[in-house]
Order: C-alpha cells, then sequence, then structure tokens
C-alpha cells in the first residue's frame, strides 16, 4: 500500500510506514489489524487493513493477482487463505518442494516462501515473463523478457545452491512448459520461435520457427506432443496468422496448425482426454482435440480469459478473468462452471503445487 505523495500519515498497529509505503510485519502469529490515518492539504482518510499469519503452502494453490500479489487458497475446498502482498506487479509463481516462488514482471526481484521459514528475497533476470520449476532437476526456470540488448531475452535457472545461470534464447521469451528430463520449453514471441532448452547442462538444444507471436505453450507428455498458442496481431486486430501450433517433439517439427484463433493466449493440456484449452483475448476457450478440431462451442466464462490451468486430481480447470478480478472454475468431466474464485486484482494465471 502506497500513500499520496506529501501525505502525512500515523499507523495504529502493527507495522511500520517506510518512504511513503506501509510495511507489514515479516512474521504474525495471530490475525491482527492496522489503521492508516493520512492527511494532505487539509484531507483526511483512514483505513483498515486486517493482517492474516501467512497461510501453509501444504494443500494449497495460488493465483497470480498483477495489481497486488500472490493468493492462497484451498486446494480442495477453494476457500481464500490470505495474500501476499508485492512491492510492485507479479508476473508468475511457481510452487517447489515445499517452497513457492514469485517474481516482480519489472526488476530482479523475486520472492521465496517456505512455512517453516517465511519470506526469503531472491535475485533473477531482469524482466520475468514467466517461472516453472523443474522438480527432477530441482531448479526454478525463470523466463527473462528482455535484457535491454534489442529485445533479446533468457531463461534465468536458479541451482538449489542458490547459485543462477543465463542461457539465452531469442527475441521476447514468454511461455515455458516442462518436458521432463530436466528439459523445458520456451516459446519467444517477437522472435517467432520455440526453443528447447536443458536446464542441467545450462545450453538451448534446439530452435523451431512456429509462426507470428508464440505466447503460452502446453506439453502432453504421454504422446510427446506440445501446443502453442499464436498470438498474431495486425494492426492492434486479431491476424490470420494466429492461432494453435501443434508440434511434434521427438521429430521436432511443426504438426498442425490451426488459423482461426488469431489472439489465442494460453493452452491448457487434458492428457487424459486427449484435449486441450486454448483461451481468446476476445473472450472464447476453444475446446480441441489433439487433432486440433472443435470437439464443442467454446466456453465463455469471462471478456478476457487469461492463461488456464488444469488440476488433474481435482479435475477442474481454472480460467482466470482478470477485469472481472475472479477466477471461473469448470468441472473437466461436464465443462459446467462449479465455482467462481473471488481474487485480488487482476488474476493472471493459478499455479498448483507439484504434490
Amino acid at each position: 500500500m502506497q500513500l499520496p505523495r506529501g501525505a502525512t500519515a500515523t499507523l495504529l498497529g502493527p507495522g511500520s510506514i517506510e518512504d511513503g509505503n506501509y510495511v507489514a510485519p515479516a512474521h504474525l502469529e495471530t490475525q491482527s489489524e492496522a489503521i492508516i490515518i493520512a492527511s494532505r492539504a487539509g484531507a483526511a482518510g483512514a483505513q483498515r487493513l486486517t493482517l492474516l499469519p501467512a497461510p501453509p503452502l501444504e494443500e494449497s494453490l495460488a493465483s497470480v493477482d498483477a495489481a497486488c500479489g500472490i493468493t492462497l487458497y484451498d486446494r480442495a475446498t477453494l476457500e481464500r487463505r490470505g495474500t501476499f502482498a508485492t512491492n510492485g506487479s507479479p508476473a508468475d509463481a511457481a510452487y517447489g518442494d515445499d517452497t513457492l516462488f514469485w517474481a516482480l514482471a519489472t526488476g530482479t526481484a523475486a520472492t521465496r516462501y517456505r512455512s517453516d521459514e517465511g519470506l526469503a528475497p531472491l535475485t533473477l533476470g531482469p524482466q520475468t515473463s514467466a517461472l516453472l520449476y523443474d522438480a527432477s532437476a530441482g531448479m526454478l526456470v525463470q523466463a527473462d523478457r528482455d535484457l535491454g540488448n534489442a529485445g533479446s531475452g533468457a531463461v534465468t535457472v536458479l541451482e538449489p545452491n542458490g547459485a543462477t545461470h543465463r542461457i539465452l534464447v531469442g527475441d521476447t521469451p514468454e511461455g515455458l512448459a516442462l518436458l521432463g528430463g530436466g528439459n523445458i520449453l520456451v516459446t519467444n514471441t517477437n522472435g517467432g520461435t520455440v526453443v528447447e532448452v536443458n536446464v542441467r547442462e545450462r545450453r538451448a538444444v534446439r530452435t523451431l520457427r512456429v509462426g507470428d507471436r508464440p505466447f503460452g505453450v502446453a506439453v502432453d507428455p504421454t504422446k510427446r506432443l506440445a501446443f502453442v498458442a499464436l498470438n498474431s496481431i495486425e494492426a492492434m486486430r486479431a491476424s490470420r496468422a494466429g492461432g494453435v501450433v501443434e508440434i511434434d517433439v521427438r521429430a521436432w517439427r511443426v504438426r498442425r496448425v490451426r488459423h482461426d484463433a488469431g489472439l489465442a493466449l494460453g493452452v491448457a493440456v487434458d492428457s487424459p482426454r486427449r484435449r486441450l484449452f486454448v483461451t481468446e483475448e476476445i473472450g472464447g476457450v476453444l475446446v480441441l482435440d489433439e487433432e486440433l478440431r472443435s470437439l464443442r462451442p467454446p466456453l465463455h466464462p469471462c471478456g478476457l480469459p487469461w492463461l488456464p490451468t488444469i488440476d488433474l486430481r481435482e479435475q477442474r480447470l481454472f480460467v482466470p478473468c482478470p477485469r472481472e478480478n475472479s477466477v471461473v472454475v469448470y468441472d473437466l468431466t461436464t465443462l459446467r462452471v462449479v465455482a467462481r474464485m473471488t481474487t485480488s486484482t487482476y488474476p493472471l494465471r493459478v499455479v498448483l503445487p507439484p504434490w
């Protein structure tokens, strides 16, 4: 929370005010409240804040709320557990081994949270677009959108010992997906490519050109297929070059392309049913089989569905709706809406633990 410039403030309760910002205490044993009374140019106002102890990670999931922070929910009941407020807009989050990581969209600041240790600051690359945790390698992977060198980007790998390594991948990396065996896929939005990276060997393995503005990416590990959303635009409108690309990972070639989703954003794969969900900025969620054929009419959760997530354990599909400050939850078996999670401001993604 930032106070108006030039305001004087009085704080009642825990925490402190530093450089015009309210700073919550790092640890709380019980729920507390703080009241901030601010005045400027003869006008005054007050705001009451409810402060909660940091919630446990066990049986949780998280939403990445771009204008506020990281909100945790009970994975089974979807009840809200609390929000980690961030000093800046978070780009993404990822669960590790009893750990939750998140990073800001600008700057190098990132955070690690463990229930038994609390919060710890981390330093990653300069412009985060996505995070991914490779449990097999015990490494956190960050997509660095822009290194300040004419749009060139990289992935930054954080090893268990705290060491970081940067691997150049191309222009404006945006999406990450786990292939397994220490390998990941990265989409380069302005480069029009998908890159396979081996994080253990710290190198880019191979590059494939897929089309204009590849954004979200997801993998069916059982069939070794990857699906990429092409967020192609022309004169600020959807382009016919947009759509969905299917990649045969073994042969490393484009297998199919579907060109009717010109502002496609994210992809989620329901491997047991051999289908995928593709969100579009125009408000629809395509339901396709793995031949990229429509299985049914699109879902319409909201005006701007963002990056979808599938929870196979609980049989749910999560579709964030940033403008509505909510996440629409579908039953995977019936594709009916079963819940609408109220989030903090502008949710972009729901993140699930690997356990």
